[in-house]
Protein backbone atom coordinates (compact mmCIF):
# COMPACT_ATOMS: atom_id res chain seq x y z
CA UNK A 1 0.00 0.00 0.00
CA UNK A 2 0.92 3.63 -0.65
CA UNK A 3 1.23 6.03 1.46
CA UNK A 4 0.73 9.86 0.40
CA UNK A 5 4.04 12.08 0.90
CA UNK A 6 2.82 13.85 3.67
CA UNK A 7 2.15 10.50 5.87
CA UNK A 8 5.54 9.40 4.91
CA UNK A 9 6.81 13.28 5.73
CA UNK A 10 4.60 12.74 9.30
CA UNK A 11 6.08 9.48 10.02
CA UNK A 12 9.83 10.42 9.33
CA UNK A 13 9.20 13.29 11.92
CA UNK A 14 7.73 11.28 14.45
CA UNK A 15 10.40 8.54 14.25
CA UNK A 16 12.83 11.78 14.49
CA UNK A 17 11.38 13.06 17.37
CA UNK A 18 11.20 9.86 19.18
CA UNK A 19 14.42 9.26 18.55
CA UNK A 20 15.48 12.56 19.70
CA UNK A 21 13.79 11.48 23.01
CA UNK A 22 14.25 8.53 23.57
CA UNK A 23 18.59 8.93 22.86
CA UNK A 24 18.43 11.19 25.21
CA UNK A 25 16.04 9.48 27.82
CA UNK A 26 18.06 5.62 27.34
CA UNK A 27 20.80 6.29 25.39
CA UNK A 28 21.94 5.66 21.80
CA UNK A 29 23.59 2.42 21.93
CA UNK A 30 21.18 0.21 24.22
CA UNK A 31 18.20 2.05 22.52
CA UNK A 32 18.63 1.77 18.57
CA UNK A 33 16.20 1.32 15.57
CA UNK A 34 14.38 -1.50 16.72
CA UNK A 35 13.76 0.72 20.26
CA UNK A 36 12.42 3.93 18.40
CA UNK A 37 10.36 1.77 15.31
CA UNK A 38 8.64 -0.53 18.40
CA UNK A 39 7.89 2.70 20.41
CA UNK A 40 5.85 4.01 17.36
CA UNK A 41 4.25 0.76 16.89
CA UNK A 42 6.41 0.39 13.35
CA UNK A 43 8.17 -2.24 12.06
CA UNK A 44 11.96 -2.03 12.22
CA UNK A 45 11.72 -2.88 8.57
CA UNK A 46 9.91 0.18 7.65
CA UNK A 47 12.87 2.19 8.88
CA UNK A 48 14.66 1.99 5.26
CA UNK A 49 12.03 3.36 4.05
CA UNK A 50 12.62 6.92 5.86
CA UNK A 51 16.25 6.65 6.72
CA UNK A 52 19.20 5.43 4.54
CA UNK A 53 21.22 4.24 7.44
CA UNK A 54 21.27 4.44 11.56
CA UNK A 55 23.81 7.76 11.15
CA UNK A 56 21.26 9.40 8.93
CA UNK A 57 18.86 9.00 11.92
CA UNK A 58 20.90 9.20 14.73
CA UNK A 59 22.05 13.05 13.28
CA UNK A 60 18.47 14.11 12.78
CA UNK A 61 17.65 13.25 15.74
CA UNK A 62 20.88 15.39 17.53
CA UNK A 63 20.22 17.98 15.36
CA UNK A 64 16.58 17.96 16.25
CA UNK A 65 17.76 18.00 20.01
CA UNK A 66 19.96 21.19 19.99
CA UNK A 67 16.78 23.00 17.90
CA UNK A 68 14.25 22.05 21.00
CA UNK A 69 17.45 23.11 23.62
CA UNK A 70 17.97 26.20 21.84
CA UNK A 71 14.03 26.94 21.42
CA UNK A 72 13.54 27.07 25.34
CA UNK A 73 16.61 29.01 26.05
CA UNK A 74 15.71 31.43 24.18
CA UNK A 75 12.47 31.74 25.43
CA UNK A 76 13.66 31.98 28.57
CA UNK A 77 16.05 34.92 27.51
CA UNK A 78 13.25 36.37 25.78
CA UNK A 79 10.83 36.43 28.74
CA UNK A 80 13.53 37.70 31.52
CA UNK A 81 13.26 41.43 32.07
CA UNK A 82 15.99 43.08 30.30
CA UNK A 83 19.39 42.77 31.77
CA UNK A 84 18.48 39.10 33.35
CA UNK A 85 18.90 37.26 29.97
CA UNK A 86 21.98 35.32 30.82
CA UNK A 87 20.72 34.69 34.04
CA UNK A 88 17.47 32.99 32.72
CA UNK A 89 19.73 30.94 30.44
CA UNK A 90 21.44 29.88 33.32
CA UNK A 91 18.09 29.44 35.56
CA UNK A 92 16.86 27.58 32.79
CA UNK A 93 19.79 25.30 32.45
CA UNK A 94 20.36 24.34 35.65
CA UNK A 95 16.95 23.61 37.13
CA UNK A 96 15.24 21.07 38.84
CA UNK A 97 13.00 20.85 35.68
CA UNK A 98 16.00 20.14 32.67
CA UNK A 99 17.71 17.65 35.70
CA UNK A 100 14.26 15.52 35.66
CA UNK A 101 13.62 16.09 32.03
CA UNK A 102 16.67 14.57 29.99
CA UNK A 103 14.69 13.58 26.94
CA UNK A 104 13.83 17.30 26.40
CA UNK A 105 16.72 18.74 27.56
CA UNK A 106 20.49 19.48 26.56
CA UNK A 107 21.72 16.62 24.42
CA UNK A 108 25.22 17.39 24.99
CA UNK A 109 24.77 16.47 28.51
CA UNK A 110 23.27 13.11 27.95
CA UNK A 111 24.86 12.13 24.67
CA UNK A 112 27.83 14.01 24.79
CA UNK A 113 30.15 11.36 25.04
CA UNK A 114 28.27 9.20 22.71
CA UNK A 115 28.86 11.95 20.68
CA UNK A 116 32.39 11.63 20.48
CA UNK A 117 32.57 8.30 19.85
CA UNK A 118 30.81 9.03 16.49
CA UNK A 119 32.19 8.46 12.74
CA UNK A 120 34.33 11.84 12.10
CA UNK A 121 31.93 12.88 9.06
CA UNK A 122 28.67 12.22 11.41
CA UNK A 123 30.18 14.31 14.33
CA UNK A 124 30.97 16.95 11.61
CA UNK A 125 27.55 16.79 10.83
CA UNK A 126 26.17 17.06 14.45
CA UNK A 127 28.96 19.87 14.67
CA UNK A 128 27.17 22.38 12.09
CA UNK A 129 24.08 22.27 14.75
CA UNK A 130 25.92 22.83 17.60
CA UNK A 131 27.73 25.81 16.24
CA UNK A 132 23.58 26.69 15.18
CA UNK A 133 22.78 26.39 19.02
CA UNK A 134 25.83 28.42 20.00
CA UNK A 135 24.96 31.43 17.66
CA UNK A 136 21.37 31.66 19.17
CA UNK A 137 22.80 31.53 22.61
CA UNK A 138 25.64 34.09 21.92
CA UNK A 139 23.22 37.22 22.20
CA UNK A 140 22.82 36.84 25.70
CA UNK A 141 26.60 36.30 26.63
CA UNK A 142 29.22 38.54 28.43
CA UNK A 143 30.82 41.02 26.26
CA UNK A 144 30.89 43.68 24.14
CA UNK A 145 32.09 41.69 20.97
CA UNK A 146 31.69 38.78 19.35
CA UNK A 147 35.10 37.04 20.40
CA UNK A 148 34.90 37.79 24.26
CA UNK A 149 30.76 36.71 23.97
CA UNK A 150 32.17 33.39 22.19
CA UNK A 151 34.75 33.31 24.61
CA UNK A 152 32.13 33.13 27.37
CA UNK A 153 30.33 31.00 26.22
CA UNK A 154 32.96 28.56 25.52
CA UNK A 155 33.47 28.77 29.48
CA UNK A 156 30.04 28.87 30.56
CA UNK A 157 28.28 26.16 28.96
CA UNK A 158 30.41 23.26 29.14
CA UNK A 159 30.69 23.92 32.33
CA UNK A 160 26.67 24.16 33.22
CA UNK A 161 26.97 21.37 30.93
CA UNK A 162 29.41 19.44 33.77
CA UNK A 163 27.17 20.45 36.24
CA UNK A 164 24.41 18.43 34.64
CA UNK A 165 26.03 15.67 34.17
CA UNK A 166 26.80 15.31 37.93
CA UNK A 167 23.84 16.47 39.45
CA UNK A 168 22.18 13.50 36.94
CA UNK A 169 24.62 10.83 37.86
CA UNK A 170 24.05 11.52 41.71
CA UNK A 171 21.20 9.18 43.34
CA UNK A 172 20.40 11.74 46.49
CA UNK A 173 17.52 13.69 45.02
CA UNK A 174 18.43 16.70 47.56
CA UNK A 175 21.95 16.45 46.50
CA UNK A 176 21.36 16.92 43.22
CA UNK A 177 19.10 19.66 43.68
CA UNK A 178 21.58 21.45 46.13
CA UNK A 179 24.72 20.73 43.41
CA UNK A 180 22.20 22.77 40.47
CA UNK A 181 21.26 25.62 43.42
CA UNK A 182 24.89 26.09 44.56
CA UNK A 183 26.04 26.07 40.77
CA UNK A 184 22.77 28.50 40.04
CA UNK A 185 23.79 30.97 42.37
CA UNK A 186 27.72 30.56 41.35
CA UNK A 187 26.94 31.39 37.64
CA UNK A 188 24.59 33.98 38.39
CA UNK A 189 26.80 35.68 40.68
CA UNK A 190 30.19 35.61 38.17
CA UNK A 191 28.64 35.91 34.54
CA UNK A 192 25.05 37.77 35.07
CA UNK A 193 25.41 39.98 38.15
CA UNK A 194 23.59 43.38 37.00
CA UNK A 195 26.27 46.51 35.89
Amino acid sequence: MRYPAEHKAETHASIVAAASRIFRERGAEANGIGSVMKELGLTKGGFYRHFKSRDQLYAEAVIQAFVQMGDAMVAAAEAAPPGRQLQALIERYLSVEHLKSPGAGCVIATLGSDIARQSPALRKQIARSMQAYRERLLPYMPGSTMEEKTAAYAILYPSMVGVMVAARSVVDKAYQEQMLARAREHFVRAWSAPE
